[in-house]
């Protein structure tokens, strides 16, 4: 079986309901509404924007799509308005701030419930989303906890079949092992992983950290969330059988 070209977008840490992106005044009372409208909210739907212009074959959510599990349900609402408005699967995955502990979001809300091309990867030891129609896989780990002895890259399965094989992991990309920060990731870890392309997130400016066969990127969040930045942003990714696997760097405006 030959694979077909796979186009993707990528991105992570959008934060929706962050205390730093509050709006200041709403038209309706309904988040992501009105004059004042949050940052997060313009972004998460320029991103979709994005998704849609592209014909983007998948859409891939490397973690904190939410700032906490304590979102109310206008902000849940205006998530499922959202994803409801992408035309290809959706795969998403938890991150530190929206981590599959006992109090989860994801335990209390179906993001299914937005179509039936929603999936959410809430395996804590690991599972794979087959995309048979894409000649696609995509593998990651649910967070339950952001700690020093979470390893997102822990058990990626071996590669079978003619399948493009994708990954999405949640934490830092380092060498240096003495390092405090939790939810570790290392260098060799992304070399020896088999994946053709791996989505990160928790870094929030794009970042390539490929290694060997696999291509691996920080997509960066799409809301510019330092000072200075006048926009944030996402990626895209193209896997060809021919032409190997690239992934670039799209603005989103702030």
């Amino acid at each position: 079986m030959r694979r077909s070209a796979l186009r993707l977008v990528h991105t992570s840490d959008i934060h929706l309901d962050a205390d730093w992106a509050r709006p200041q005044a709403s038209g309706n009372g309904t988040y992501g509404s009105g004059q004042g409208r949050c940052l997060a909210a313009q972004a998460f739907e320029r991103t979709v924007d994005r998704v849609r212009a592209e014909a983007a074959d998948l859409f891939l959510i490397a973690g904190d799509l939410f700032d906490s599990s304590r979102v109310g349900a206008d902000v849940v609402d205006f998530a499922l308005g959202e994803l409801a408005r992408v035309p290809c699967p959706v795969v998403v995955m938890p991150g530190n701030h929206d981590c599959y502990d006992g109090d989860s979001i994801y335990r209390r809300v179906d993001l299914r419930d937005a179509g039936s091309h929603v999936s959410v990867l809430t395996a804590e030891h690991g599972e794979t989303v087959e995309l048979p129609d894409l000649h696609a896989t995509v593998w990651g780990r649910a967070m339950v906890e952001h700690h020093a002895g979470y390893r997102p890259l822990e058990g990626v399965p071996e590669r079978s079949g003619q399948y493009w094989h994708l990954g999405m992991a949640h934490g830092l990309v380092t060498d240096d092992l003495r390092s405090h920060y939790s939810s570790l990731i290392r260098p060799e870890e992304i070399a020896e992983c088999g994946l053709d392309y791996l989505a990160l997130g928790h870094v929030h400016v794009f970042r390539e950290v490929s290694e060997k066969g696999t291509t691996a990127c920080y997509s960066g969040s799409p809301a510019p969330l330092y000072a200075g930045r006048s926009h944030g942003s996402l990626a895209v990714v193209t896997l060809h059988p021919d032409h190997g696997v690239s992934a670039t760097a799209h603005p989103i405006e702030g």
